[in-house]
């Protein structure tokens, strides 16, 4: 059996920032073969995942990237507020990030292959998992490839608690700023609202279904209550009417914009941006086509 020295310890531990007994007893169990030793590690650093699989990661940081050709938004998770401010996850998050702004990454499993810097993303998180002891990982992707003539609008609520990226489409000429302005004020408004679609077309038709049967049966009890039947044809109508407010509140160009002082008029965000923005930059049409809303932990 070779002989574990205090120097192998150390070198294990500069890899890998794991404690000096663990990588001690990594290399005993590895008969002292460094890369052995570092490929333990990281299979334990899997083993402390699914260990903690039931623990609730509900912290952690929505990151947003934009490029040239891209805007991206990843979720990693942990449980614990102070370890998303640990230089292991912010450095482990800058090299997710680097990866997203250099390849393509279509999904989570993509995120984690890539390899940058000749680090596989997937091994690092590993690495992470064992010298924190949480269950972190990278939750969800997203990504919107850039039209032409359109611009993102990007915006961070609460240190990464909420992300969003808003894509507007134009047809005319304008200021870019003011355009990603426009486009970041969208964004807050998806942040602040949380639509669940950008338009009618857009809402699942479970979702539908769902705040119908609400709505039937609210109106169902209130008859009860009142001891005063409605009519079928009745029932159909305020079952519309009530599916149509909802409507306004979880679809994205139906909600009122929100930013009182900018629309006195009280305008949903479609015509806002038609009626307002568009009109003030001199373009013959201004719409959001596009969003992304990740919130931590959901």
């Amino acid at each position: 059996m070779a002989t574990i020295t205090a120097s192998l310890v150390n070198e294990l531990r500069q890899k890998t920032g794991v404690g000096m007994m663990q990588c001690k007893k990594a290399l005993t169990e590895t008969d002292g073969d460094l890369d052995k030793a570092v490929e333990l590690l990281r299979k334990q650093g899997a083993a402390v995942a699914a260990k903690r699989a039931d623990k609730a990661a509900k912290e952690g940081r929505i990151y947003l990237i934009e490029t040239a050709e891209k805007a991206a938004a990843f979720e990693l998770s942990c449980e614990t507020e102070p370890v998303s401010n640990n230089d292991d996850f912010v450095a482990l998050a800058a090299l997710a990030v680097k990866a997203v702004e250099t390849q393509a990454i279509a999904s989570v499993e993509d995120l984690k292959a890539a390899t940058v810097d000749g680090k596989k993303i997937n091994d690092v998180l590993q690495d992470v998992l064992v010298k924190i002891q949480e269950n972190i990982d990278f939750r969800k992707f997203a990504e919107i490839k850039k039209s032409a003539n359109s611009v993102f609008g990007v915006y961070s609520h609460m240190k990464g608690k909420i992300g969003v990226i808003t894509e507007l489409a134009y047809e005319g000429s304008a200021d870019e700023a003011a355009l990603k302005a426009a486009a970041k004020d969208i964004a807050m408004q998806a942040a602040a609202f949380a639509p669940v679609a950008l338009n009618d077309a857009a809402v699942p038709a479970e979702t539908i279904e769902k705040e119908r049967e609400i709505a039937r049966a609210q109106i169902e009890a209130q008859a009860q209550a009142t001891g005063k039947a409605t009519k079928p044809e009745f029932v159909e109508r305020q079952l519309e009417g009530r599916v149509a407010k909802v409507l306004k509140e979880i679809v994205l160009e139906d909600q009122e914009f929100f930013m009182s002082e900018k629309n006195p008029k009280k305008l949903n965000v479609k015509d806002y941006l038609q009626e307002v923005v568009a009109k003030q930059l001199g373009l013959s049409s201004l719409k959001v086509v596009n969003f992304i809303r990740f919130e931590r932990g959901n």
